[in-house]
Formats: structure tokens, C-alpha cells, sequence
């Protein structure tokens, strides 16, 4: 186990009561605001026939299903480890597959729909048989297979290389407390790396293309432009989700402070790294596209009391 594992097993950092109060009620007001966001976006979806049988909002209903499964996993997890709660191995294992997957499921989706994007602009022709929802929903059962495979070679690694009796051990429940092998470092590292970097290129490729359409198009200036600006909004999305990657380097740097300090410290890194950009990046494409920000409106409380006097004084 390495040094954060050890550090928490060992027992060396305990807060004060009060201070793992705060760290649990701390996360709640961003929590909840994320979570009532993306059940209206979801609801709105759901309750529009057009946006169930376009390509493109089921891939936006798919991220934000999944970011919303990554966050409650997130959370519950950040919640049993600030309460002290130990859990089996092999429970703690599921959640941190589920947790981990979902959080490698966003890049992928975000490259599928800068394809889609794609395909609307240069290969209009063939975008409404290329991009039917049926191959969306394959397309998501790709994404699932391509974030979990690295777990099955995980657990492989583990049954062969651990002691089997640590599979009914109980212990705090945090990404670190599972990586006890070089190898599963190694793995996981280099899946996430090349699943980016592939991620990082497919995004490039589409704005680049996208780019060329735009400095040939007459007609249709403005759609091409709305289809750049969304890649490059995947492009920014992309960022949020590589600033997860640094919770870990500043959770190590963080190991050297021997107090209950550092636990605080761990919870402004876990909302700053991990919480706020997958509330971000949801919330602005969600916001930016003009037909379903119009749905959405009409599906807030707020909203709807004011349509409704409107429409029958018309």
C-alpha cells in the first residue's frame, strides 16, 4: 500500500467531530444543485419526443446520466470515508469500478458526440443514416465495454498477485486503499492515457475539419459555426475532466502535513477536482443549446407558472 493508504489505515489522521460534520454538509449544497440540474435536463429529454429520436441528445442524455451516477458514487464514497466507515473489499471494489468507469465514460462520450457534430457538417448527405439512435445506443455499449475492460484486468492482476485473504478484509473505502500491485498503477494509468489521448485527438481532428468546412461554406455559415463553437466546447469539457487528474498529485503533496488539517485540505481538493468541473460541464452545454434550453425553461416550476398565464391571455 502506499503512503496515503497507510496514513488512513493507521488511524494517524482523526478530526475532530465537528470538522467531519462540516466535510460531510460541506458538499451537500453542490451536490444537490448538481443533482436537481441534471433531473431536469434528464426530464426534459424524457419528455420531448424529438430529443429521444435525435443521435446527438441521446449522447447528452447518456453523459448526463452518467456523470450523475459518477457523483453519487463520489459522494457516498467521500461520506462513508469522512463518517469512518469501513466497508468489505470486494463492496468497496464495485464502487470504485463504478465510480472509476463513469468517470472514463465522459471522455469517450464527449468524442462520439464531436463526431456526430462531424458527421452533421461535412457528410450531411449520410447523417440521418450514419447517426440513426439505434447506433447511438451501440455506440454507448461501446463506451461501457472500452471503460470497464481495464477493471477486468485489474481484479485479474489482483488474484493472482495479492494474498487472497485481503478479499475479506474490511477497509476505508478510497481509490488509493485498492492499489496495492505496481502493475494495477500501471494499468490504470496507461488505460487512462491513451483512452485521453485518443479522446484529445478525436476532438482535434473534428474542429479541424469542421474549421476547412467553414472557410468553404456559402450557404450555411451559421449552422457550421454553431458545429464549431459545440466542438470546442467538448475541447473545454475535455479540460474539466483532465483536472481530475491532478487530485492525486495534490493529495501526495498534501501527505507531509501530519493533521487533521490535511483531511480538510483533501475535501477543498476533492470539490475543486472532482465535483465542481462534472457540474460545470454538463450545466453549460445544457445551457447552450438554444432548442433545449427553450424545453428546459418550460420544465422548471418557476418557469412554467409564468408561461402558463401568458398562454391563455393569448
Amino acid at each position: 500500500m502506499d503512503n496515503l493508504t497507510s496514513v488512513a489505515l493507521n488511524g494517524t489522521l482523526t478530526n475532530p467531530p465537528s470538522i467531519d460534520l462540516l466535510k460531510i454538509l460541506s458538499v451537500v449544497p453542490f451536490f444537490t444543485a448538481f443533482l436537481y440540474a441534471n433531473i431536469m435536463m434528464l426530464y426534459t429529454f424524457f419528455s420531448e419526443v424529438s430529443f429521444r429520436e435525435s443521435s446527438r441528445y441521446v449522447l447528452f442524455a447518456h453523459m448526463l446520466a452518467n456523470d450523475t451516477l459518477q457523483l453519487v458514487t463520489a459522494v457516498s464514497m467521500h461520506w462513508l470515508l469522512a463518517t469512518h466507515t469501513e466497508m468489505p473489499f470486494l463492496v468497496c471494489y464495485l464502487l470504485t469500478i463504478l465510480g472509476a468507469s463513469t468517470y472514463l465514460n465522459t471522455p469517450l462520450n464527449l468524442a462520439a458526440m464531436s463526431l456526430e457534430r462531424y458527421i452533421a457538417i461535412c457528410i450531411p448527405l449520410k447523417h440521418a443514416e450514419i447517426c440513426r439512435v439505434e447506433r447511438s445506443w451501440i455506440i454507448i455499449t461501446v463506451i461501457w465495454i472500452m471503460s470497464l475492460y481495464p477493471f477486468l484486468f485489474d481484479f485479474i492482476s489482483l488474484c493472482t498477485l495479492e494474498n487472497k485473504s485481503f478479499f475479506f478484509q474490511n477497509l476505508y473505502c478510497f481509490r488509493e486503499s485498492l492499489i496495492l500491485t505496481p502493475v494495477q498503477n500501471w494499468l490504470r494509468s496507461g488505460s487512462q492515457g491513451i483512452e485521453f489521448s485518443l479522446v484529445a485527438v478525436i476532438i482535434l481532428y473534428t474542429y479541424a475539419r469542421i474549421m476547412l468546412v467553414a472557410k468553404k461554406a456559402s450557404g450555411n455559415k451559421p449552422s457550421v459555426s454553431k458545429a464549431r463553437k459545440t466542438v470546442m466546447l467538448h475541447a473545454v469539457q475535455l479540460g474539466l475532466c483532465l483536472t481530475s487528474f491532478t487530485y492525486p498529485i495534490t493529495a501526495n503533496l498534501l501527505l507531509g502535513v501530519d493533521h487533521w488539517f490535511y483531511k480538510s485540505l483533501l475535501l477543498i481538493n476533492f470539490v475543486l477536482f472532482i465535483l465542481f468541473p462534472r457540474v460545470l460541464s454538463s450545466l453549460i452545454y445544457g445551457l447552450r443549446v438554444e432548442t433545449f434550453k427553450i424545453h428546459l425553461k418550460k420544465s422548471l416550476p418557476s418557469c412554467s407558472k409564468r408561461i402558463r398565464p401568458i398562454l391563455s391571455h393569448t
